[in-house]
């Protein structure tokens, strides 16, 4: 049996103190082979064994001749200098997202500024607090810890390079996070942003509205699949439409939730009814796109994104930030703070909250695991989770 993984208080710790997890406290082995607790506090903890090894187990203690000494085999350059060459091992090996890319390297521009003429031997959590302060002391608690958590990423590399004897970076404390203080979006604010909004973004938000799926979902639908699969969003037409109790139906749009994907919950299949196909319908023009929210871009030379296979395709940020930028020019909630305004993404909320006020539950629809009345079948292999009908009315 695989041991059990240490609990994250346990990670690096010194030799001989364990982190019990069930009652929240730091236990230290004695020489002697009995435990004696050292209380709640991590860094007293650690200091206490620290001081306890290097006076009752030399062998595994740091000494001071050692500190002392420790110039004469680790690499005394500014740290600076080790900064490229770290970067392009981290590209190297983790293969970022292109978004990704450009932060890291920002963040090591900030990085070989700050440790100009401070060997990577001598940095430590005080060298850490204050490139905090210097670059990013009125950021978010959220910005913070991933500023954090760049330089204990950099530094484990220099560590593994024998540039620093420890990662000081791993000392410092994440800030408590606030919770989501996102307004949810009012059903007055969607249309007034959708009467301002381009077709395509109309488009992106009724569907939205109707599916009750994101931007990178929405971004992905195909007017026309042959058959559903794991790996794309489309819509599978029927030859003739259904009559059913509850209308027309023309077919059946399959949608798969990249954030759920190991999930049975993540491959969604939705009756195409009347509201559906009209707005299907109404995106058509005469530009020729296998994508239902599809846009030609102002320039005409353009590099294609990553996370997009056609030049007519949108991008899920593109979707964000225009609705984002529509919605302060309509002015529907300059009453609120910048941080607090709603989203594209809260359109997903405004979808549950008017699904449950017509007696649906939406979570099968969200693709939520847990849900109610769901029909769970297999095709190609792949478990898709058929949600009953149902519709917004939008206007």
């Amino acid at each position: 049996m695989a041991p059990r993984p240490r609990h994250k208080k346990g990670e690096n710790l010194p030799e001989h103190l364990y982190y019990y997890a069930q009652r929240g406290i730091y236990r230290i082995k004695l020489v002697n082979g009995k435990f004696k607790s050292l209380g709640t506090d991590r860094d007293k903890a650690v200091s206490i064994a620290r001081e306890y090894n290097r006076i009752a187990r030399p062998k595994v203690a740091l000494k001071v001749d050692d500190l002392l000494n420790y110039g004469s085999f680790i690499d005394e350059q500014p740290f600076a200098e080790h900064v490229p060459k770290l970067l392009n091992r981290i590209m190297t090996d983790e293969q970022p997202s292109e978004d990704l890319a450009k932060t890291m390297e920002n963040d090591a521009k900030r990085t070989q500024e700050f440790f100009a003429h401070i060997p990577g031997s001598h940095i430590n959590l005080q060298h850490v607090n204050d490139y905090l302060i210097q670059y990013h002391s009125e950021a978010s608690a959220n910005v913070q810890n991933r500023k954090v958590a760049w330089l204990k990423k950099l530094f484990s590399y220099a560590v593994d390079e024998s540039i620093m004897p420890a990662n000081p970076a791993s000392l410092k404390k994440k800030r408590r996070l606030d919770a989501k203080q996102r307004s949810r979006l009012k059903k007055e604010w969607y249309d007034q942003i959708h009467a301002a909004a381009p077709l395509w973004l109309q488009t992106a938000m009724d569907l939205s509205l109707q599916t009750t799926h994101a931007r990178l979902e929405i971004s992905r639908i195909k007017y026309k699949i042959k058959k559903p699969n794991k790996k794309t969003c489309g819509c599978v037409w029927f030859k003739e439409p259904q009559q059913t109790k509850h209308g027309k139906l023309y077919g059946t749009l399959y949608i798969h939730r990249q954030k759920v994907a190991q999930r049975e919950a993540a491959h969604v299949a939705i009756p195409i009814g009347e509201e559906i196909k009209h707005i299907i319908d109404r995106s058509r023009d005469s530009l020729l796109s296998d994508y239902v929210v599809h846009r030609l871009p102002a320039k005409s030379k353009v590099k294609l994104s990553k996370e997009v296979d056609h030049v007519t395709q949108l991008t899920p940020d593109y979707i964000s930030r225009t609705f984002s930028k529509i919605r302060d020019e309509v002015g529907c909630c300059d009453h609120l703070e910048p941080e607090k305004r709603p989203t594209f993404h809260e359109i997903r909320a405004l979808s549950a909250y008017l699904f449950s006020g017509q007696g649906v539950d939406p979570q099968s629809r969200m693709a939520h695991t847990n849900a109610k009345s769901t029909k769970i079948y297999i095709e190609n292999h792949v478990e898709w989770v058929e949600v009953p009908f149902a519709e917004i009315k939008a206007r």
